[in-house]
């Protein structure tokens, strides 16, 4: 590895990411500015409502979540999940949306479009999940769709494992799900940023549990393990998105760049 990578973790490890001012007005900004402790004191897990398929194929999942994210990120979101649709205004108060389901679904009218474009356009994020756990599905077709009318120009291009999405909170979580369908995450590139970002392997699926805490989806090939991957990956993917850098207090500042001294020190070169 180059010098490249050490250059761009540094920067990040700075907040300073060219081309995405985060307290720039935007989605969830409300007109005014907001520091990244207040985006995380005030996120809202906010999941889009359209016509058509299935868009909630894993409801619990948001409850499930909660306590593990809770539990080890200083994210203090609000318990209930939210979901919107584009014939209000509701998604521009919130900077991260989230859009899953299983199976095709309606296109968007011209005027949802037009609010999807200004969300993005403001600065917003969005996180997909192909909650199908499969290439070419329903969904996918239909997404894919829906966001080439948003974006004729960018294209859909697998996510580099050295994205700082991939160090937001945890070092380098494998990409997985309740199945690994795609080894990667695929993005568009749009601002100077990530502003979506999607997963093929129902990443969503492997948070539910029941009431008891045990797993509801069986999670293949890689049972436990991989879904110990795919909770970090969603913590990674939420950080992210309301930050765009790493968890920055003083203990996890001090950690990652030891652990990436550890890693990457050998391949740097003067």
């Amino acid at each position: 590895m180059k010098k490249t990578f050490l250059a761009a973790a540094l920067l990040f490890l700075a907040l300073n990411i060219p081309g995405r001012d985060l307290n720039a007005a935007g989605p969830g900004s409300m007109g005014g500015k907001k520091t990244n402790e207040e985006r995380l004191e005030n996120f809202v897990f906010v999941q889009l409502k359209y016509s058509g398929g299935n868009w909630d194929p894993n409801p619990s999942a948001w409850d499930c979540f909660y306590p593990f994210l809770t539990g080890i990120t200083n994210i203090h979101p609000e318990k209930m999940k939210r979901a919107v649709e584009l014939n209000n205004m509701d998604v521009f108060e919130h900077p991260f949306l989230i859009i899953t389901g299983d199976s095709e679904f309606t296109p968007f009218s011209a005027p949802e479009q037009e609010k999807l474009k200004r969300f993005f356009d403001g600065g917003g994020i969005c996180f997909i999940d192909d909650a199908g756990g499969t290439l070419r599905s329903g969904f996918d077709r239909s997404i894919r769709r829906e966001l080439k009318k948003l974006f004729p120009v960018q294209e859909f291009a697998k996510i580099s494992p050295e994205h700082a999405l991939f160090f937001a909170f945890h070092l380098t979580p494998a990409v997985a799900g309740t199945r690994v369908a795609a080894g990667y995450l695929e993005g568009i590139e749009y601002n100077n940023q990530t502003t979506v970002i999607y997963s093929h392997n129902d990443l969503l699926g492997a948070l539910v549990t029941d009431r008891f805490g045990t797993p509801v989806k069986k999670c293949a090939p890689g049972g436990e393990v991989q879904r110990g991957e795919a909770r970090k990956l969603m913590v990674n993917i939420l950080m992210y998105g309301l930050t765009g850098t790493y968890k920055l207090d003083a203990i996890h500042r001090e950690q990652i760049i030891n652990r990436l001294k550890i890693k990457k020190a050998p391949d740097v070169k003067e």
